[in-house]
């Protein structure tokens, strides 16, 4: 882990300066108020806006409700928290809450022992059964061993999902005579269907995956692979790129390609989204924001557009990411910023994250709209929170699919090594496609960098 902290300290010496003049300036109590300052990415301030200014809602009526403590929200324009790392170390902060964290970084700022765990500040809530709150899936990373005691903590709360998706053209199928009956519940029906819905003359494709370098991996290799093996770990914990599932892996998604079942878009960052939307490609397996987004771009969008469960999703689940909220340990308002977490942005928000497009990951949101839904008593610091969720708000059907499909949702392997990971095979298929070697060949290599870089 002290690599990771050595490769950001020349990158963190100006951040390091500004956080430190704030904080000469900063009081915490003032007047008989707390302030708990909020970090957020630009780009979750202009969703969790649009339409109904849900972020600003939620804090104003937290504020309405909590007249004692202030929210400073302050806005930052790309998702690097990591450059945090050094005000950290030197046990100033100039953030109380951070909003950015994913269930990947998360890792990262739990390693360098930067980040407050939250048993303490919100202990009734926690024994009243808080977590079970939450869809499992989304809980992923939230709690994790302390490397330096080895025990356990509760270091954040997810408070924003996603997952991996089908997302398709209802309008192409409608024209093709085909409904969302005949979606594929498993990835040999999803072949099948895309070949029949192949018409070179309309220049129109069954399929399309992200299979650039930087997002095969994830996007295609990853939610293939769990279907056909039943996981994607091998025996290390590390992804596995050395199974016969893994090779046919490799070989499926080759042969999809060099068969023209997905345009030669498919190989570039970002094309595969602009295919499906243009209607150029009917299915499109991908996170679910993918589809939402072309939902939201095109008149009647809805009408247009579906979303729902990945083939084999729901036998083996679907791979999920999300956003945790956490406390910096250089935070001098822990409790109350864990309140403002927990109350603010956890459930009153709620509504305004699938409004964005994201899965909801508390459970409450989903079940009151279940048929017949008769919940069971709940202690009341747990039925206050449930009541912070607008009751006239309802999720739409899509995110409903989906939703059993994260109670056995899994994340990537090793978040501190992924993104090393997953260049390397990403690389390795795209020479595989151009290379006359056998997916075994091209496997091997990638497991003989993956060893190296273990060895490290």
């Amino acid at each position: 882990m002290q690599k990771w902290i050595a490769l950001g300290l020349v990158g963190l010496a100006a951040v390091g300066f500004i956080a430190e003049r704030r904080l000469n300036a900063y009081a915490p109590h003032q007047g008989g108020v707390t302030k708990v300052r909020v970090l957020v990415a630009s780009w979750q301030y202009s969703e969790f806006q649009d339409p109904d200014r849900d972020l600003e809602r939620a804090i104003e009526a937290f504020e309405a409700r909590h007249p004692e403590i202030d929210i400073d929200l302050r806005i930052m324009p790309e998702g690097n928290e990591i450059t945090l790392m050094l005000p950290w170390r030197a046990n100033t902060t100039p953030f109380d809450l951070l909003l950015l964290v994913n269930s990947m970084s998360i890792v990262q700022n739990v390693e360098g022992g930067f980040l407050e765990p939250l048993e303490q500040h919100l202990a009734p809530e926690l024994e009243a059964g808080l977590l079970d709150e939450f869809l499992p899936g989304y809980l992923e990373n939230c709690r994790l061993e302390d490397p330096r005691t080895g025990e356990e903590h509760v270091y954040g709360l997810p408070f924003m999902g996603e997952i991996h998706a089908l997302n398709y053209r209802k309008d192409v199928l409608a024209e093709r005579g085909l409904s969302t009956d005949d979606l594929p519940n498993t990835w040999e029906e999803f072949e099948q269907i895309c070949r029949e819905l192949r018409d070179p003359a309309a220049q129109q494709y069954g399929m399309t995956f992200d299979l650039s370098m930087n997002f095969f991996t994830q996007n295609a290799y990853v939610p293939l692979l769990r279907t056909i093996a039943g996981t994607i770990e091998d025996a290390n914990g590390r992804l596995d790129v050395a199974s016969p599932e893994a090779v046919a892996t490799f070989e499926t998604l080759k042969r999809w390609y060099e068969e023209g079942l997905m345009p030669a878009g498919a190989l570039t960052p970002y094309q595969a989204a602009d295919d499906f939307r243009a209607k150029i490609a009917v299915l499109f397996p991908n996170w679910q924001s993918r589809g939402f987004w072309a939902i939201k771009g095109m008149e009647e969008g809805e009408k247009r557009i579906g979303i729902g469960p990945c083939p084999g999703s729901r036998e083996v689940g679907s791979l999920i990411a999300h956003y945790i909220g956490v406390i910096p340990k250089a935070s001098p308002v822990p409790r109350e910023a864990a309140q403002v977490l927990l109350e603010a942005i956890c459930f009153d928000l709620q509504p305004g994250i699938v409004k964005a497009g994201k899965m909801s990951t508390i459970k409450h949101i989903y079940d009151r709209q279940t048929s017949g839904y008769d919940p069971e008593p709940v202690p009341p610091t747990i039925a206050g929170l449930r009541e912070l969720v607008d009751g006239s708000y309802r999720v739409p059907d899509w995110m409903l699919s989906l939703r059993p499909t994260v109670e056995l949702g899994y994340c990537v392997p090793d978040p501190l090594r992924w993104n090393r990971v997953r260049d390397i095979v990403g690389i390795e298929f795209q020479k595989y496609l151009d290379e006359d070697i056998s997916a075994e060949e091209a496997l091997a290599r990638a497991e003989r960098q993956i060893e190296k870089l273990y060895d490290q």
